[in-house]
């Protein structure tokens, strides 16, 4: 059953397939493609966007002031090209021996908080600080390469083009202007 609804490799992309990447964000049907491609590819699932996702990874609404076009790409392509730092998987290794990896998402005087399984971000591991002999920052990140190889070039384009608006706007016209309480 799982089988069905897994998404099938198209194929495995590289950069060099995307020679003249050209997006248009004014553009509303691209837009919408590249949502259901965001869908598709499963982004959602680690990250926000316009209010819509999961934040377990950066929020994607305001990537476009970063990243675009080809850079932007490429940070789909080969995750770990880049990393943000508030979202580097670190090791700690303990005077113990025994190995601590994740995520930091709270540091203190003391201790970092991390999340070892971006999967179950509730599930906080404290790692004192006087306990750890090396901290080591990964050079790979939690996003797993591959992920946009379900979508089609077109529907990657069009996932760019989405990112680049900032997800899925209503146009002015459509917003429903609601008032509220009475006079």
């Amino acid at each position: 059953m799982l089988a069905k609804i897994k998404p099938t490799v198209v194929q495995e992309w590289k950069m060099t397939d995307f020679q003249g990447l050209k997006t248009n964000k004014n553009d509303e049907q691209s837009v919408m493609r590249g949502m259901q491609a965001y869908m598709k590819a499963r982004c959602n699932q680690c990250h926000v966007i316009a209010g819509h996702g999961v934040n377990l990874g950066p929020d994607l609404t305001e990537i476009s002031k970063r990243f675009k076009g080809m850079k932007l790409l490429q940070q789909l392509v080969e995750p770990s090209k880049e990393i943000n730092e508030k979202y580097r998987p670190h090791q700690f290794v303990k005077s113990d021996g025994r190995v601590v990896a994740g995520v930091i998402i709270k540091e203190t005087p003391k201790d970092y908080h991390v999340i070892t399984n971006l999967l179950l971000p509730n599930a906080v591991t404290r790692v004192t600080k006087k306990d750890v002999d090396e901290k080591i920052p990964s050079r790979v990140s939690a996003m797993p390469v591959g992920m946009l190889n379900v979508l089609t070039r077109e529907e990657i384009v069009n996932l760019v083009t989405f990112l680049e608006a900032g997800g899925y706007q209503l146009p002015e016209h459509l917003k429903k202007k609601h008032k509220h309480g009475h006079k």
